[in-house]
């Protein structure tokens, strides 16, 4: 159906179902915000009439109508809605019939949208998509928190998946990172970019060191003591700052650059901040 400003507004004012989710305005402005960019789809809402009472109830579409009744002459004149009718012989039953409706195990994940992205880039299709995804993450953490750049956020950050500067790093994460490096967290992948961007071949080496938890014996070795300060990291009560994780890979890269050991890594002072990557 044609979507109009009163059939919005009709679709607004319905006796609203008792299943219903308390609204959000958060979703309400993210509705907004793609009505106004041109990217809506066509709505799909969902009525219900209850044999019992003879009722009819809103089941779906809470959030966009609310949304779109709030337009104040904005409202686009190409909009469209696709409007399915229900019928329930009692309340119990409208439970079972919100339950179907974007039903959680059919919700895209976060990987899923990052795999959208990564999926348009040939180069990239080996890169398993997990890894791939983290890889994005830390390049907008670092040019975020360290460079200062302007970074997409939420799912648009994955749109670096079309930077192909970027590919031979996440190339290089596919290989080190993995479900069994879960102290590869965003703030050290995000290192891990300002590395390779530094020295690519040398970064390759060092972080896949550590990942394999370090130079052997040798407890005070960069990598060696890297990997264990991200290990006891993970159990800590007091979780440490993304800076101060920064700051301790930063560390042991400059030790290991210039063939040093790591014999202390110190306490973190916020004031004097993290050292340059050399």
């Amino acid at each position: 159906m044609d979507l109009t400003p009163q059939l919005a507004a009709d679709f607004a004012a319905m006796p609203a179902s008792l299943t219903e989710r308390e609204i959000k305005p958060k979703r309400v402005e993210h509705l907004k915000d793609a009505v106004l960019g041109g990217r809506a789809l066509a709505f799909n809402w969902m009525r219900a009439k209850v044999t019992d009472s003879g009722i009819l109830y809103r089941v779906n579409g809470q959030h966009s109508s609310a949304m779109l009744t709030q337009l104040n002459g904005q409202f686009p004149d190409d909009l469209k809605v696709h409007i399915d009718d229900y019928e329930v012989p009692d309340n119990a039953s409208l439970a079972l019939l919100f339950r179907q409706i974007d039903n959680r195990m059919s919700a895209r994940t976060i990987e899923d949208i990052s795999g959208a992205y990564q999926g348009l880039q040939t180069d990239l299709v080996d890169v398993p998509r997990s890894s791939a995804r983290r890889a994005i993450e830390g390049a907008a953490w670092y040019r975020k928190k360290i460079i200062g750049d302007d970074v997409p956020t939420g799912d648009e950050r994955f749109s670096l998946f079309n930077d192909t500067a970027l590919h031979p790093f996440i190339q290089m994460v596919g290989r080190i990172v993995s479900a069994k490096t879960p102290e590869f967290t965003t703030p050290v992948i995000g290192t891990m970019c300002g590395t390779w961007e530094r020295e690519p071949s040398v970064s390759e080496v060092f972080w896949d060191e550590v990942a394999k938890q370090g130079g052997g014996n040798e407890e005070n070795h960069p990598t060696t003591a890297l990997d264990k300060w991200l290990l006891e990291a993970r159990e800590r009560d007091d979780k440490p700052r993304e800076m101060e994780v920064h700051r301790t890979c930063v560390l042991a890269w400059n030790a290991h650059r210039h063939g040093r050991t790591l014999d202390r890594i110190g306490k973190y002072d916020p004031k004097k901040g993290s050292p340059d990557i050399e």
